[in-house]
């Protein structure tokens, strides 16, 4: 049994490798290939499971993890000595697929590389595409800002994650808590550019706000922004207009006070978007209040970065 627990252990640090994967697909319905309905389908099992389980039971039976260290011996084509990430790739179902060698597993859009081959990490990551030549300068004033004063600001993803947001939602009326030097409010102004919105964003430093500013105009936004300078908790009074989103990156201790005092104006279906959602830096409390309400509907976003919280008011 000592030798049943240890393949055990190295099953499930090599399960949690691939889990993401195996899962991505949505689970196949009862009965298929003549499976009953409470009986795990074998083509929807994780991978790794899939690999080991003579049966197709669903489950590691006592022989089954006797005979996994020689099974994975086994994998190791090259005979050095080691399992390695492609050797695992090419044995596991959704390296090979069930028809051969680059077959998705769960058919057509299940894991796998594509009929095209893969993706690279730079293609995820790649700048913007200009669709005009106004979007052109608008974005290459974005390059030359990030080489400016940087104080407080939206990474290029969140602020893609911005633009996408407002287009998207038709976004006429936006308010923002943390102008700082105004990156944050040109990938906004990209947007309501083309929906006819406007944005209204507070700031606190009456240098960062001269900074933003000159970016705005700079950028040829000018007229789609109105700086509000001064305290926030104080100066987002003046709202009295519905809002479709709002966008909070200023002091985190303060993000609940500014939900609290403009959420009555956010209008249904409108969005709550806040930035540094993440452990280090988001307020409890304030998570709480968007996670906790049955009124919200809230996901949290590119958490391998700052981290961003959109919250919906439901309608």
């Amino acid at each position: 049994m000592r030798r049943s627990c240890r393949c055990a252990v190295v099953l499930a640090v090599l399960a949690s490798t691939i889990e993401a994967v195996a899962f991505a697909q949505p689970p196949a319905g009862p009965g298929t290939r003549g499976q009953g309905p409470d009986r795990p389908q074998p083509e929807r099992m994780n991978p790794l499971l899939r690999l080991f389980d003579a049966n197709n039971d669903g489950t590691l039976a006592s022989d089954e993890l006797d005979g996994a260290g020689r099974k994975l011996k086994e994998l190791d084509k090259n005979q050095d000595g080691k399992l390695g990430e492609e050797e695992l790739r090419q044995a596991l179902p959704f390296g090979r697929g069930p028809g051969g060698p680059g077959r998705p597993p769960f058919g057509p859009g299940g894991p796998g590389p594509g009929p095209s081959g893969r993706a690279t990490q730079e293609q995820f990551t790649a700048v913007p595409t200009a669709k005009n030549d106004q979007e052109k300068h608008i974005l290459a004033t974005l390059e030359q800002m990030r080489q400016g004063p940087r104080f407080a600001n939206v990474s290029p993803a969140d602020g893609r994650l911005l633009r996408l947001l407002a287009e998207t939602t038709g976004a006429k009326r936006v308010v923002e808590i943390g102008t700082s030097t105004g990156e944050s409010g040109v990938w906004f102004a990209l947007a309501l550019r083309t929906t006819g919105g406007h944005l209204y964003t507070h700031e606190i430093d009456p240098e960062r706000a001269k900074v933003a500013q000159e970016n705005f105009k700079k950028a040829g936004v000018e007229d789609l922004v109105t700086i509000i300078l001064g305290d926030a908790h104080e100066t987002v009074k003046q709202h009295k207009e519905p809002i479709d989103i709002l966008f909070l990156d200023a002091d985190k201790e303060g993000y609940l006070d500014y939900l609290d005092k403009l959420l009555p104006l956010v209008r249904p279906g409108g969005l709550i978007i806040a930035h540094n959602m993440n452990p280090r830096q988001a307020d409890l409390q304030y998570v709480e209040a968007i996670t906790k309400n049955p009124e919200f509907e809230t996901a949290f976003l590119l958490m391998e970065g700052a981290g961003v919280g959109v919250t919906m008011k439901k309608r």
